[in-house]
C-alpha cells in the first residue's frame, strides 16, 4: 500500500493451499484465521494436473515419478540438484521441459536454478491438496496483506501489543561484535546508514542472498566464517544462490471478460513470465483502475521469445511489459489495454543450488538466518507458509521455549 492507502504491488506471501499447517497456526495465534484473508482463485486439478499429464509422455511421467519416490523415501537427496541439471541428465520430451521451465508444478516461473527438492516439495503439497484434503483450490490474498484488516497489519498489532518496536526503511550497513572475544556475553553492534549504532543480544537476518552478501562483505570476516565457509566462498554461495526477476504491474479501468489462467497465457512460452490477476483488489486501487495484474520475468535465462526471437534482457522493462501484455492479448483478444504500467525493478529470492543450506545459527555469534536458506523450509517459494517456517526455525534455535509451529 502507498502512503495514500492504494495498492501498488506485491511479490510474496500471496499463496495459500489447504494442505498448509504453519500459517494457519500463526494466524490463529494473532487472533485471526486464514479463511478471513485468502480466497480460492485457481483450480489445481483443472489448470495444472490435467494439462500437465496430458502434455507429458508416459516415459516423462515414469522418470519424474521415480525421482519423486526416491526423494520422499530419502533414498536420494535432491537438495542441491537444480531443475536445469535434472533436465540435462534425462531425455524428457519438449512439452515436459516446458512445464518444468515454467515450474507449473508450483506456479513460479523461470527458476531453472531452483532445486528439485523444492519442486518435489511443491509437487507433494499440490497432490496432497488435490487428493488427501479433497481441495482443488489454490488460494490468493483476499486483500492486500498490509491493508487495515490484512494479516500483516494484524501481525504488526500483535507484536506491538507485546512491546515489540518495529522500525522500517532503516538500511543496515554492517554488523560487528563489541569486545574481542567470541562469547555470548558480547553485544552485537548494528550500524545503520543514518549513522546510528544499535546493540543487540541476538540478530535475525531475513534478507535475500545479494543483500546478505553485501552486508557480510562490510562486516567482520569471522561473521561470514561462522556459517562454515571461508569468506570468499560464502560470498560466492550467496551470489550464485539468487533468482532475479523484474517486477511489473498493469492497471486496467475495466474488468476482464475472462480471468487470466494460472500464471497467465504465456507462462509456458518464450520468456516464461508469470502473471497474476488481482481483480479482488478493486477497492484498494487508485482510480480509474478497477483491476490489476502483477507479473515478473527472469532476465537471467537464455530462452528466446517465440514470436520475436529475442532474450528478455535485450529489452528495457517498459518494452518487456508491452511485449508480455501483447502476448496475453494474442491468446485472449477480449483483454483490454492497460491504463498504466509500473516497473518495480529487480527483486530476488533465496535458493541454494550445489552448496546446500546454511546453518540456522552462526557458529561464532548469536546471529540466526530467518530465511529459507537455512534449509528449514522450501528454498524458493512465494508462500507465507515458507516464510513462517523459516522464521520459526530461527526463533526456536535462539530459544527452545518458542512455540514450535506445525509443519
Amino acid at each position: 500500500m502507498d502512503t495514500d492507502g492504494f495498492f501498488e504491488s506485491e511479490n510474496s506471501c500471496k499463496v495459500f493451499q489447504s494442505s498448509y499447517s504453519t500459517s494457519p497456526a500463526l494466524l490463529k495465534l494473532i487472533g485471526t484465521k486464514w479463511e478471513s484473508h485468502f480466497i480460492p482463485r485457481h483450480n489445481l486439478r483443472q489448470e495444472w494436473l490435467r494439462p500437465f499429464l496430458a502434455n507429458c509422455s508416459t516415459s516423462d511421467r515414469i522418470k519424474l515419478l521415480s525421482a519423486f519416490l526416491l526423494n520422499i523415501s530419502h533414498l536420494k537427496s535432491y537438495r542441491t540438484e537444480s531443475v536445469y541439471e535434472f533436465l540435462d541428465k534425462h531425455n524428457f520430451s519438449e512439452p515436459f521441459r516446458e512445464w518444468m521451465r515454467a515450474t507449473a508444478l508450483g506456479g513460479i516461473t523461470g527458476t531453472m536454478q531452483m532445486t528439485m527438492w523444492e519442486l518435489f516439495h511443491r509437487f507433494r503439497h499440490n497432490l496432497s491438496s488435490i487428493f488427501f484434503n479433497r481441495s482443488d483450490q489454490l488460494y490468493w490474498n483476499a486483500e492486500p496483506p498490509n491493508s487495515p484488516s490484512g494479516f500483516i497489519t494484524k501481525w504488526h498489532e500483535a507484536l506491538e501489543g507485546h512491546g515489540v518496536q518495529i522500525i522500517t526503511n532503516c538500511e543496515v550497513n554492517a554488523i560487528s561484535q563489541s569486545g574481542n572475544g567470541n562469547g555470548a556475553e558480547h553485544s552485537i553492534i548494528i550500524n545503520t546508514s543514518d549513522g546510528s549504532r544499535h546493540e543487540a543480544e541476538a540478530v535475525f537476518l531475513s534478507v535475500p542472498p545479494p543483500a546478505l552478501s553485501r552486508l557480510l562483505r562490510k562486516s567482520h570476516p569471522s561473521i561470514a566464517q561462522g556459517w562454515g565457509h571461508p569468506v570468499e566462498k560464502l560470498w560466492n554461495v550467496l551470489e550464485e544462490s539468487v533468482y532475479e526477476h523484474v517486477g511489473i504491474s498493469w492497471s486496467f479501468d475495466q474488468a476482464f471478460q475472462n480471468d487470466l489462467p494460472l500464471g497467465g497465457h504465456g507462462v509456458r512460452r518464450g520468456w516464461y513470465p508469470i502473471l497474476v490477476q488481482f481483480s479482488q483488489y478493486g477497492n484498494y486501487l487508485r482510480p480509474p483502475s478497477k483491476t490489476i495484474v502483477i507479473g515478473s520475468v527472469s532476465l537471467k535465462t537464455d530462452f528466446k521469445h517465440n514470436r520475436i526471437g529475442t532474450l528478455a534482457r535485450s529489452h528495457d522493462p517498459h518494452e518487456l511489459a508491452r511485449i508480455i501484455w501483447a502476448d496475453e492479448k494474442l491468446a485472449d483478444p477480449t483483454l483490454p489495454d492497460p491504463v498504466s504500467v509500473k516497473i518495480y525493478g529487480n527483486s530476488s529470492a533465496s535458493q541454494i543450488v550445489r552448496f546446500g543450506p546454511l546453518p540456522v545459527k552462526n557458529a561464532h555469534l548469536p546471529i540466526y538466518l530467518a530465511t529459507n536458506i537455512n534449509g528449514k523450509s522450501p528454498y524458493f517459494t512465494a508462500s507465507l507458509e515458507s516464510a513462517i517456517q523459516a522464521g520459526n526455525a530461527a526463533a526456536r534455535a535462539f530459544d527452545k521455549r518458542v512455540l514450535q509451529l506445525p509443519t
